[in-house]
């Protein structure tokens, strides 16, 4: 084989370059999107969930819970700032509950208005640059190339001040993250699986 035909062999064998800076890539891939779906995994010390999250710009957030309040479902709505809530599934009767009310907040305090990636990835960005990254590099996650990112921002007690994640290689989706507090605890460590990117929702879908 020839230098030139070599070098190009190379070239299109190498695995995609990390980006200087993946957090901020991450964050416009993000905006870039109309939506998505998957299904997220969350694990810790105060307890585990399991349940399949819609996302659609301008910010409409539908959550399926499987586990452990199996068939409730939450949705919110940007343009009345409030929760919709159906404890036993979608033939019940719902309530109407702001999104700060302590029946539609994780078992780890999140917030369904602030229960996107976008969300997530303005903070771990916010910590990097109150802090500092410790690790970029390959890795796999799920069978899927990725990168691997920690980043280490102030210390606060009870408060996550590590992040680890595992960003897709091709879109930069986050694929698994863990947040730990400044002794190295793990707090919460969640899977977001079965990912779909700009996915066709039904019309009724945020509005059932």
């Amino acid at each position: 084989m020839s230098g030139l035909w070599l070098l190009m062999a190379l070239t299109l064998a190498s695995p995609e370059p990390l980006h200087p800076d993946p957090l901020k890539e991450a964050l416009v891939q993000f905006e870039r999107l109309d939506g998505y779906r998957l299904q997220l995994r969350s694990e810790g010390p105060g307890g585990n969930q399991l349940l399949l999250y819609a996302y659609r710009k301008p910010g409409l957030v539908r959550m399926d819970v499987l586990s452990p309040h199996a068939g409730a479902v939450l949705i919110y709505r940007p343009d009345s700032h409030r929760v919709r809530l159906w404890p036993f599934g979608l033939r019940w009767p719902s309530v109407s509950l702001p999104p700060g009310h302590s029946l539609v907040i994780s078992p780890h305090g999140h917030r369904v208005d602030k229960s996107d990636v976008g969300v997530l990835l303005r903070t771990v960005l916010e910590m990097q640059q109150q802090g500092q990254t410790l690790v970029r590099h390959e890795a796999q996650m799920a069978g899927r190339a990725a990168w691997r990112l920690v980043v280490r921002g102030p210390a606060g007690p009870g408060e996550v001040t590590r992040y680890e994640l595992w960003l897709d290689r091709q879109w930069l989706f986050p694929l698994k993250v863990i947040g730990s507090d400044d002794r190295g605890n793990r707090l919460e460590t969640v899977w977001l699986e079965q990912i779909e990117l700009d996915p066709a929702f039904p019309d009724d879908f945020f509005s059932p």
